[in-house]
């Protein structure tokens, strides 16, 4: 069994919502999409990046169950082709992208694609640990040593991604693969989160509002904390869109 909810805002500074997400319930499938590009550009990438990467998922699964981690690659790769020709064809969509980060589950395993800096959290009562790594030029700064973590809080390229779909024709995504605990809970969100939140911020938040409910899992639960979390976010600036998805893996 598995628990699912999310919401996207627009935030407070931001005129359109450039983020899109999709729950695949039947298929065990998770997306959330963070747009860029132009006055429309970034909220099509991001529709398109979910609808199709959703649906080419779903097409291959049916083909080759066996491949779930191959499958979210072509999937994304779809929808990268998709979004290159779109943005070549339509001079206003041009240069348009998204990032994209995607759940599945299969035989007591998560597996999570991603491109960009969107993010898949694993959350528990005691800790969260990010899944996927930014593709983003921060993140290569602190690699490479150039900047520390507080440093990179406030660097002036901190919202400059290196990977995205939509901008390179051999683009790919990283796949990881995960044997899940029964109670496992995932957070996917875009950078509207994680922007004004930090990790023990977001995880304090969890413990407190979910693990340690009387009531016990259930979806309403997850939207209260989804909500929290927008709220604290919009709190803090509400800088961007911010999109939020809470999936928890029961067994």
């Amino acid at each position: 069994m598995i628990l699912s909810q999310f919401v996207s805002d627009i935030g407070m500074k931001r005129s359109q919502n450039q983020d899109f997400a999709g729950i695949f319930k039947e298929h065990n499938l998770y997306v959330v999409a963070d747009g860029m590009g132009g006055h429309k550009g970034g909220e099509v990438a991001s529709q398109m990046a979910v609808s199709i990467a959703g649906e080419v998922f779903i097409s291959e699964h049916e083909r080759t169950p066996n491949e779930p981690g191959q499958n979210l690659l072509t999937a994304a790769k779809s929808a990268n082709a998709a979004i290159m020709k779109r943005s070549q064809t339509e001079k206003e969509l041009e240069g348009m992208g998204t990032t994209l980060v995607m759940l599945h589950f299969q035989n007591a395993k998560a597996y999570v694609g991603h491109v960009g800096d969107s993010r898949c959290y694993l959350v528990r009562d005691d800790g969260i640990w990010q899944i996927t790594r930014d593709h983003s030029l921060v993140q290569e700064k602190l690699r490479a040593g150039l900047i520390n973590r507080e440093q990179l809080k406030t660097d002036r390229m901190k919202n400059v991604i290196t990977r995205s779909v939509g901008f390179d024709a051999n683009f790919t995504i990283d796949v990881y693969e995960y044997e899940t605990k029964p109670g496992d809970l995932f957070l996917l969100c875009s950078d509207g989160l994680t922007g004004q939140m930090d990790d023990p911020q977001i995880h304090e938040t969890v413990r407190k509002n979910y693990f340690n409910q009387p009531s016990g899992p259930s979806e309403s639960t997850l939207k209260n904390v989804i909500e929290d979390l927008i709220g604290q976010a919009n709190a803090h600036g509400g800088d961007d869109n911010c999109t939020v998805m809470l999936v928890q893996y029961l067994g």
